[in-house]
């Protein structure tokens, strides 16, 4: 009877509860103007520190250029001096030689300056967190890469050397000697975002092989100049005309 008169008390308190339901709603507009707004004294010496740290570790000079490095199309000397960088860092990491490398041109956000080439510079170069991935894919998928980034003059390579002719890459000679065999193999260094498919690649999702090697492409560029920065000798911006237009 007791546990009868309970249930019947519980489920009267349930049916009695009101239900809610949204009336009303209203949106306020605040603007936040920096030139305007007054700093707090006790957050600005807070990250004191953490800023300093962070200015300290951007200003370290890794290496020297004799000039400006620029990118251009369909060739300039940041393009190639990023993509060698990056091919000779992906092999050391790889543990064996890679046969070519490639940068999306648009993921190239600034250039270097003349004289001191800091982490800063670096960071402003490549602003994102892209992974170093290794693909291997076949002298059929190459092309189709290669032909792809030359529409627009946008083909950023390491490693090779290539003659477009209608947005369409007509001959390719390796820095060994090969030239590009339809049905041989070859290993690609480039971002995680190309090879998963990013700017319309979505055809190196049928990659032969996918190594991701665990490091950022950024962290692969600062260690490449702070490499050069140690030979004590400066960088001079060539562009050696590795992609040729006709």
């Amino acid at each position: 009877m007791k546990k009868h008169l309970l249930c019947l008390v519980l489920g009267g308190l349930t049916a009695c509860q009101p239900g809610y339901h949204l009336t009303k709603r209203t949106a306020t507009l605040t603007t936040v103007d920096s030139m305007t707004a007054t700093s707090d004294k006790n957050v600005a010496k807070f990250l004191v520190p953490y800023r300093e740290g962070v200015d300290k570790k951007m200003n370290e000079v890794l290496a020297k250029s004799t000039a400006r490095i620029e990118k251009k199309q369909p060739d300039g000397p940041l393009n190639d001096l990023l993509c060698d960088a990056l091919l000779q860092q992906a092999s050391l990491r790889y543990g064996k030689p890679i046969d070519c490398s490639h940068l999306n041109y648009g993921g190239i956000r600034s250039n270097l300056p003349e004289g001191n080439i800091t982490v800063g510079s670096v960071f402003e170069v490549m602003p994102f967190d892209n992974q170093l991935v290794i693909l291997t894919v076949t002298g059929t998928m190459l092309q189709q890469l290669l032909d792809h980034f030359a529409k627009g003059d946008k083909l950023v390579i390491g490693g090779l050397r290539a003659v477009v002719k209608n947005e369409k890459v007509q001959s390719v000679t390796f820095a060994n000697g090969r030239t590009l065999q339809p049905n041989e193999t070859y290993t690609v260094a480039l971002s995680d975002y190309v090879a998963d498919g990013g700017d319309y690649a979505g055809f190196l999702k049928n990659a032969v092989q996918r190594e991701t090697l665990t490091y950022l492409i950024r962290d692969a560029l600062l260690d490449y100049f702070r490499k050069q920065g140690q030979t004590g000798q400066p960088i001079t911006p060539v562009s050696d005309g590795r992609v040729t237009v006709e």
